[in-house]
């Protein structure tokens, strides 16, 4: 009898440039080497992750759909610049560069990104008038309820596989 070696993974598509992150889960008949090998095979690709299965549909609600919400984000910063007449090439290219500096401060510092929001925001300048707007739009409520609608909807479409 042959035992069937199955890993649920879930890709994004920022595999493409390297910078991807993916989350798996080990079926039960995976040993060690196996997830040594998955591993090896993932690492040029971004980083990964061990999950247990109960947390996939949440996870990969972030991790298959954010890389969309980001270049909603990315697209709606840039149009921001476009409407006061940057050009647009440049206005992705700087607003591209920000979302990566941001995302590596976070990652690299380890601090969190409250806390260098926060930082930025200095009493009567710029930056806590933007977010004052962004707020008053409830961008973050928007955030998480898109990942909490896309987990439900993931949770729908694993119960259509079984």
């Amino acid at each position: 009898m042959t035992t069937l070696k199955l890993i649920r993974m879930i890709p994004n598509t920022s595999v493409q440039v390297g910078a991807g992150c993916m989350v798996y889960t080990p079926g039960r008949y995976i040993i060690a080497k196996n997830l040594e090998k998955l591993e090896s095979l993932l690492t040029p690709l971004g980083i990964s992750q061990q999950v247990p299965e109960k947390m996939m549909d949440a996870i990969t609600a972030l991790t298959a759909c954010g890389s969309a919400y980001v270049y909603t984000v990315i697209k709606s910063m840039a149009d921001g610049l476009i409407t006061l007449g940057i050009p647009s090439q440049n206005a992705f290219k700087l607003t591209s560069q920000t979302v990566v500096g941001a995302a590596k401060m976070v990652l690299e510092t380890g601090r969190h990104p409250a806390i260098l929001r926060d930082e930025l925001c200095l009493p009567g300048e710029s930056t806590i008038f933007g977010i004052h707007e962004l707020e008053k739009f409830g961008i973050r409520n928007g955030f998480i309820n898109a990942i909490e609608t896309a987990t439900k909807k993931n949770e729908e479409l694993g119960k259509l596989r079984k």
